[in-house]
């Protein structure tokens, strides 16, 4: 659910590092990349993995600024039905507990971006980015840490957050009276970007 979240943080901080010469930078989100969402139940653990379409590619121009990379990016749109955990049961009391069938979209949108400070050599590698979560048509604001390295294919991000799934208006014993759904889940992200240049 942080995928728009972490795409910007990248494309933010390319444009500090883009060299002199490169008219534009072209990032690709690969299919490699994970959003899965994990929380506890009175009879064990669970974990949802998105599988909608995650493959999307977009442009950074040489001299754009922060507030035109995040306008022209907007924001990012999760369809509830594409998370998934292999279990049909499970599946059908996921879809019910985020109301799926009045809010089939969770929606999230950057608000603002903020290396860790002292990271001016590599600043996309830690810090912290202000986001709204919409969940179940109710909007919620996080400060939300991330990290980055680099891998064979290019760059490699990852973000962990915690949700109170009552903070969104949802109550865990609504969608199984039998099985206890913990009210906190966490969020795991791992985002693979490809990035290429081109020159003037």
């Amino acid at each position: 659910m942080k995928l728009n979240l972490i795409v910007l943080v990248a494309g933010f901080f390319l444009l500090q590092t883009l060299p002199v010469e490169a008219q534009q930078t072209f990032v690709k989100v690969l299919p490699e990349s994970t959003v899965k969402l994990k929380g506890r139940t009175s009879i064990g653990g669970y974990s949802f993995t998105y599988k909608g379409d995650m493959m999307r590619a977009f442009k950074i121009g040489a001299n754009s600024t922060n507030e035109q990379l995040i306008s022209a990016f907007g924001d990012l749109q999760l369809e509830i039905e594409k998370f998934t955990s292999g279990n049909f049961l499970m599946n059908r009391d996921f879809r019910k507990l985020l109301k799926s069938k009045e809010h089939p979209i969770c929606k999230i949108e950057v608000i603002s971006i903020s290396p860790k400070p002292g990271a001016n050599e590599m600043p996309w590698q830690n810090g912290l980015s202000k986001v709204s979560v919409t969940i179940a048509g109710v909007k919620k604001t996080y400060l939300i840490p991330y990290k980055g390295e680099s891998s064979t294919c290019g760059l490699r991000f990852k973000a962990l957050q915690q949700i109170n799934l009552r903070d969104f208006g949802l109550n865990p014993s609504d969608a199984n009276r039998l099985v206890e759904i913990k009210d906190n889940c966490e969020v795991e992200l791992c985002l693979v970007l490809q990035v290429t240049e081109e020159k003037k």
